[in-house]
């Protein structure tokens, strides 16, 4: 399965935020396109916690999936800029929580097949309110809801964030909620 040669490629499309990528592989007498997506940096995610147990969200329009979608405070990171570093902006742009205490909960490629990217996901606590800083055009609502309430809705499959529900999983996994 692994004796595929990529023989070339070719960039389709090209953007600050994502690249089309059409890779020819080759085995023996057989060749083949593999088109994917690639994003030029990482993805970051936060699982927020205030101290008495609601977990920070945002409610925003998703143009993808055509609807208002809960999910976490989450973004880009600059290029060369490190996860951690990137999660910490995300969470204070969007929400304006600053986090005294924020650590990894994992990584994964969400769509390794046609997909990539890393995405981050962390976890933050003795978080500090203050103002939002979003990015131009960018609209979302901050919410906090009791994190039992969100986990149980995760489990009943209420939510379509990917982020957001792996998130919610990994800290009552770890204990940290």
């Amino acid at each position: 399965m692994n004796d595929w040669q990529q023989t070339e490629r070719k960039i389709a499309f090209e953007h600050p935020w994502i690249r089309i990528i059409i890779d020819t592989l080759t085995r023996g007498d057989v060749s083949k396109p593999y088109i994917y997506l690639e994003s030029p940096v990482d993805a970051v995610a936060t699982v927020a916690l205030t101290a008495d147990g609601q977990i920070v969200l945002a409610r925003q329009y998703r143009h993808p999936v055509g609807q208002i979608i809960t999910d976490l405070p989450a973004g880009r990171a600059n290029p060369a800029e490190p996860p951690l570093e990137a999660a910490r902006r995300e969470l204070e742009e969007e929400t304006g929580y600053r986090p005294a205490t924020l650590v990894v909960l994992g990584r994964a490629s969400p769509f390794p097949g046609s997909l990539k990217v890393t995405m981050h996901l962390f976890f933050a606590t003795d978080l500090a309110p203050g103002q939002q800083h979003l990015d131009e055009g960018e609209e979302l609502e901050v919410l906090l809801r009791p994190f039992d309430e969100v986990y149980d809705e995760v489990i009943h499959s209420k939510h379509i964030d990917a982020a957001l529900q792996w998130g919610v999983l990994l800290a009552r996994a770890r204990g940290l909620a």
